[in-house]
C-alpha cells in the first residue's frame, strides 16, 4: 500500500480507537491500560478473516522475540486499501498497540508506522462508506441494496437477563465459546450489529434473501410461509418468515437451537427464542431502519428491542473465506 493510502486512513485519530474495540469485544484478549511498543521486522502476515494477523520479529538485548499483533479482518482491510504487501516480509514497522492478556508477546494493533513516514491507524477502519452514485427515485424506499452500519448503539443488556440469563453469560468464556471460532454468527442479532461487513438485501422468487459478508452468511426469508415446515432442523439463524407492510419488511424467526445471541457481551439465547425484526427506509434520512425484538422467557426478563441505523454502500461483496479454529 502506499503512502497516499496510508495517510488518508490515518487522517482521523480517535484514542485508542475505543469505538472499534467495542464492536469486536477485545477487553477478554487485550488490556488497554497497557500499551506496548513494538519495533521489528515482518516476518509473516496473515491476511484472513476473520482477524489479521501480523508477525514481527523483535531483537533486544541480544536476544529474539516474534510478537503476534491482531488486526482487522481481511475484508476490512482491503476494503481500505490495504494488500499483503502492506507487511511484506522483511518490511520494517513500529507497532503501538495494547498488550495480549494472555499472550506476553501479542498485542492488539493501534497503529502502524512505517519508515516511508506513513502511519495505519485501526480507529479509521470501521467507518460505514456511503454510497456516491444516487439511487434512482424509484428505489429510495426500497430496502434492496447493499448496506453497511451507520452507528453502533445496541445496549449491553444490563438488567434485562433473567438469573439464567445472568447465569449463561457469566459461564460464557470468550476464549473459546465465541461462534466466531467456527466462522458462525451466533445469530441474525449478530449480523445486524457487525460493524466489520456490509450485507446485500435482495428479493428472489418467493423470498427475501440477505447476503452478509461476515463468514458468507446467507439468510432467507420465506414471504409465502407462516412456520417452519414440519421436519426443518433447528440451527442459529433458526427460520425466517416475513411480509411487507408497504416497503417495509417484517419477519418473524424461530426454529433456534440453544446458543449464542450476541458473544461480545456473553448474552446467550434458549431454543423458545422468537425474534420479530421490521426492516424499513427513513423517507427523511433514506437510511436503512432495522428494529427487533428478542423474545425469549428463559434468558430475558421481557421482550427486548433493540435498533441500528445503515447507510447505503459500493462495497463489493468478495467472499470471506473465513479460516475455521480462529483464536484471539
Amino acid at each position: 500500500m502506499n503512502a497516499a493510502v496510508l495517510a488518508h486512513l490515518g487522517a482521523v485519530l480517535v484514542a485508542l480507537a475505543l469505538p472499534a474495540q467495542a464492536h469486536h469485544g477485545v477487553a477478554p484478549h487485550y488490556d488497554d491500560s497497557k500499551q506496548v511498543t513494538i519495533d521489528g521486522t515482518v516476518s509473516e502476515f496473515q491476511f484472513i478473516n476473520p482477524h489479521s494477523f501480523v508477525y514481527l520479529r523483535v531483537v533486544a538485548d541480544g536476544k529474539e522475540a516474534i510478537w503476534h499483533c491482531e488486526m482487522a479482518s481481511r475484508s476490512v482491510l482491503a476494503r481500505n486499501g490495504l494488500t499483503q504487501e502492506t507487511f511484506a516480509e522483511g518490511k520494517h514497522v513500529v507497532i503501538t498497540g495494547s498488550q495480549a492478556r494472555q499472550n506476553p508477546t501479542g498485542c492488539a494493533v493501534r497503529e502502524a508506522h512505517f519508515d516511508d513516514g506513513s502511519v495505519l491507524r485501526s480507529s479509521t477502519l470501521f467507518d460505514a462508506t456511503p454510497a456516491t452514485t444516487a439511487v434512482p427515485s424509484t428505489q429510495r424506499d426500497s430496502i434492496d441494496g447493499v448496506w453497511a452500519m451507520k452507528r453502533f448503539a445496541v445496549s449491553r443488556y444490563a438488567g434485562v437477563l433473567t438469573d439464567e440469563g445472568e447465569r449463561l453469560r457469566a459461564a460464557f468464556d470468550p476464549i473459546k465459546d465465541d461462534p466466531a471460532i467456527y466462522c458462525d454468527a451466533g445469530s441474525p442479532v449478530r449480523l445486524w450489529v457487525n460493524v466489520n461487513e456490509p450485507f446485500e438485501l435482495k428479493r428472489e422468487a418467493g423470498a427475501v434473501v440477505v447476503d452478509h459478508q461476515l463468514f458468507d452468511t446467507r439468510r432467507v426469508i420465506h414471504l409465502n410461509e407462516t412456520a417452519p415446515p414440519p421436519g426443518t432442523p433447528r440451527s442459529t439463524m433458526g427460520y425466517s418468515t416475513g411480509r411487507f407492510d408497504g416497503d417495509a419488511l417484517v419477519v418473524e424467526t424461530t426454529n433456534f437451537v440453544a446458543a449464542t445471541l450476541e458473544p461480545r457481551y456473553g448474552v446467550m439465547h434458549s431454543a423458545q427464542l422468537k425474534l420479530t425484526e421490521r426492516l424499513e427506509v427513513n423517507v427523511q434520512t433514506r437510511e436503512l431502519e432495522i428494529t427487533w425484538t428478542i423474545d425469549d422467557p428463559i434468558v430475558f426478563k421481557a421482550p427486548h428491542t433493540q435498533k441500528e441505523i445503515f447507510v447505503r454502500t459500493e462495497r463489493g461483496h468478495e467472499p470471506y473465506n473465513c479460516k475455521p479454529g480462529y483464536q484471539q
